[in-house]
This record gives C-alpha cells, sequence and structure tokens, in this order.
C-alpha cells in the first residue's frame, strides 16, 4: 500500500478526474524491498536478507534468524 497526500482532485483529459502526487520517493521504498525479496523466495525460494543480506529461505534467513511472516 502507498500513501499519496493529495491536492483537490483535478479534472483530467475527457473529463476523468486524476490524482497528482504530492511526494514521489526517489529511492526503493521499504515495501519495494520486501516486494522484491517475496518475489525471489517465491521464484527461487532464497533471497538475500533484507536485515543481514545472508541467505533467506521461506524458514527464515540463515544469519540473522529473521522470517517474513505473510499474514
Amino acid at each position: 500500500m502507498t500513501a499519496v497526500a493529495l491536492e483537490a482532485p483535478v479534472a483530467g483529459p475527457e473529463g476523468k478526474r486524476s490524482e497528482d502526487r504530492l511526494f514521489e520517493p526517489s529511492e526503493v521504498t521499504l515495501e519495494d524491498s520486501i516486494l522484491d525479496v517475496w518475489e525471489a523466495l517465491d521464484a527461487r525460494g532464497r533471497a538475500e536478507c533484507p536485515v543481514c543480506s545472508a541467505t533467506i529461505a521461506p524458514t527464515g534467513c540463515a544469519g540473522c534468524g529473521s522470517r517474513l511472516l505473510q499474514h
């Protein structure tokens, strides 16, 4: 989920409302990093741990013991 600060809605082309972003992150967000780890785990069964950079598997990280839990 992304938080977006908006001004009043603006009518765009063809009368459709559009939303102008007040802030656009210029760096990789925490959300992006975690989603990349989930995608790598799904595709390869392992990824780089976002906490310690060791190898993380679906059961947890071999280096620091961190785990990604799905709710």
